[in-house]
C-alpha cells in the first residue's frame, strides 16, 4: 500500500501548473496507467483469489482476509478528492472486494448501488467480485438479497457472521436460496470461515446444485444434518469442485444431535457414488476423520494436495498417504504432536510444516525446547526415514509458535546439510534457504573481536 505521502506526489502531479511553451513537457500518464496506480494503492488483495491461501507462498502474498487498517479508508478518501475521474477510480476499484461489518453498512452499499443501477454506463455493483459478511449483530436478509441482485459478477461468497467459534445460528434458507437465484452463473468459490452462521446440509445441497462452476468450498462447521428414517441423505453434487476445505469443528454451546463435531458424516456423505467430486485436487482437512479410508480410497489417486493436522491424524496418515499415489504437496500442522510418514511415496515434491499456533508466542527455553523443536525434529526425521524420489523442497513457516526457530541456527545448519546432500531445498516461510541463518550471539562477538562493530548493529 502507497503511504500517505505517495498521494501527496499524485495530488502534485495531476494539479501542478502547466509548463511555459518554451520548456519541455513531460507526456502525461494515460487513465489507464493512474488507474493501475490507484489500484495499488487502495486495492485488498483477494478479490478475485478463487483458491485458497497456499502455504508454499510467502505470508505477503496471501490474502489480506481483511482486518482492515485504516490507512486504506484515509487513502481511499484522499485519492477520490483530486478528480472527478480519480473518485470514479476509487469507487469502482473499492467496489471490487466489500467487506461489511454491521447491517447499517449493508444497508448503505444497498442504497448506494441500487441508486447507480439507474445511471447510464456500467453500474457499480457490477465491479464486484467478492463480498465477506462479518456482522456480528442482527441484520435484515432482505438487504442481503437486494445486494446480490445488484452484484451480478460474484465470484466469491464469504460468510462469517455472528461469534466465529459459537455456532447458534444457520444461514438464513432465504439466503442461501437468494445466492442460488442470484449467482449460479458467477460463483467460483462459497466460504464459511467462521461457525456463527454455519449452513444446513440440505441447504447447502440445494445450493450446490445451482452452482455449476463452484471450484472452491471452505467450510468450518455444519449447522445440522438431517435426521431421516432410511438413513439416506441427500447427494452433494460438486461437479466442477477442485478444493474442499473443511476446518476445525466448535464445541457448541448446547449440544444438539444433528450438530456434529467431527467430518465423519459430511465425509461419508461425500463417498455415497463414484461419481462424485470428480476434479477435486486440493483436500484441506483439519480433524482428520475417523472413518477417512473410504474417502481416501474412492478419491485419494485424484488429490494433488492434501493439508491436515498432525494432532488429529497422528495413527492415520500414513494409510491415507498411501491411497494417495499421485500427491505432489502435502501441509502438517504441527503442535506438540508427533506424526508419522509413510515409509515410501512415489509422487511427492513438497512438504510444508506450518505451526498450530498462529500467534507469536514467547515461553521459557526448556518449554520451546520440549513442546515445539522435540516434535518438530521427530517430524523431520520421519521424513527423512522416507523413501520419497521426487521430493525437491521442505518448508518450514517460521510464524506464530515458530517464530524463534531462527534463533536456533546450529539446530537449522545441520538440518539444511542434511536435506542438501539429498538434493532437497530446505526452506522458511519466504522461500528463503535456511543455510542463510547465523547464530547472531556469535556472530556480534567474532565481529567484535575484529572491530567491525558498526556493521555487526546495522546487521542486527
Amino acid at each position: 500500500m502507497l503511504k500517505i505521502s505517495r498521494l501527496s506526489w499524485l495530488n502534485s502531479r495531476q494539479n501542478s501548473p502547466k509548463p511555459c511553451q518554451d520548456q519541455p513537457t513531460n507526456p502525461s500518464l494515460p487513465n489507464e496507467l493512474w488507474r493501475k496506480i490507484i489500484g495499488f494503492t487502495v486495492r485488498l488483495s483477494g478479490a478475485n483469489s478463487l483458491e485458497l491461501d497456499d502455504a508454499f507462498s510467502p505470508p505477503y502474498l496471501n490474502e489480506e482476509y481483511p482486518e482492515i487498517e485504516d490507512e486504506l479508508f484515509r487513502d481511499r478518501q484522499s485519492l477520490a478528492k483530486v478528480s472527478s475521474s480519480w473518485r470514479a477510480a476509487v469507487s469502482e476499484i473499492s467496489a471490487e472486494y466489500l467487506v461489511i461489518y454491521s447491517g447499517k453498512e449493508l444497508k448503505g452499499i444497498v442504497k448506494k448501488f441500487e441508486a447507480q443501477k439507474a445511471l447510464p454506463g456500467k453500474a457499480l455493483g457490477e465491479w464486484t467480485l467478492r463480498i465477506d459478511f462479518r456482522i456480528l449483530e442482527s441484520y435484515k436478509t432482505s438487504y442481503v438479497l437486494r445486494l446480490l441482485q445488484c452484484t451480478p459478477n460474484l465470484l466469491i461468497y464469504n460468510n462469517r457472521n455472528g461469534p466465529a467459534n459459537s455456532p447458534e445460528h444457520c444461514t438464513p434458507p432465504e439466503v442461501m436460496k437468494g445466492i442460488a437465484l442470484h449467482c449460479s452463473r458467477s460463483l467460483r468459490r462459497l466460504e464459511w470461515s467462521g461457525a456463527g452462521e454455519a449452513p444446513r446440509y440440505q441447504d447447502l445441497v440445494h445450493l450446490c446444485n445451482k452452482l455449476p462452476h463452484l471450484v472452491t468450498l471452505r467450510l468450518v462447521a455444519l449447522f445440522s444434518f438431517p435426521v431421516r428414517a432410511d438413513g439416506v441423505p441427500p447427494l452433494l453434487p460438486l461437479s466442477r469442485l477442485k478444493t474442499l476445505s473443511l476446518g476445525i469443528i466448535p464445541e457448541p454451546t448446547c449440544p444438539r444431535p444433528e450438530y456434529a463435531v467431527t467430518w465423519d458424516p459430511f465425509v461419508q456423505y461425500l463417498c455415497l457414488h463414484p461419481s462424485q467430486l470428480p476434479c477435486l485436487e486440493h483436500f484441506e482437512c483439519d480433524i482428520f476423520p475417523l472413518l477417512s479410508m473410504v474417502f481416501f480410497d474412492m478419491h485419494g489417486q485424484k488429490l494433488r494436495l492434501f493439508r491436515t493436522t498432525a494432532w488429529s491424524a497422528e495413527g492415520a496418515l500414513p494409510q491415507a498417504l498411501s491411497l494417495c499415489p499421485n500427491l505432489q504437496s502435502l501441509v502438517i500442522a504441527q503442535g506438540s504432536e508427533t506424526v508419522d510418514l509413510p515409509p515410501f511415496h512415489p509422487s511427492l515434491q513438497r512438504i510444508c510444516i506450518l505451526p498450530t499456533v498462529d500467534v507469536a508466542v514467547s515461553v521459557p527455553q526448556r518449554v520451546f525446547d520440549y513442546a515445539v523443536l522435540a516434535p518438530l525434529d521427530h517430524v523431520l526425521k520421519s521424513i527423512e526415514n522416507m523413501a520419497a524420489p521426487h521430493l525437491v523442497e521442505l518448508r518450514i513457516r517460521n510464524m506464530g509458535a515458530y517464530m524463534h526457530l531462527v534463533d536456533y541456527s546450529t539446530w537449522l545448519g545441520l538440518w539444511w546439510r542434511r536435506w542438501n546432500i539429498r538434493g532437497v531445498q530446505f526452506r522458511d516461510k519466504a522461500g528463503g534457504s535456511f543455510a542463510n541463518v547465523y547464530d547472531r550471539e556469535f556472530i556480534f562477538i567474532s565481529c567484535v573481536n575484529g572491530s567491525t562493530l558498526n556493521l555487526v548493529l546495522l546487521l542486527l
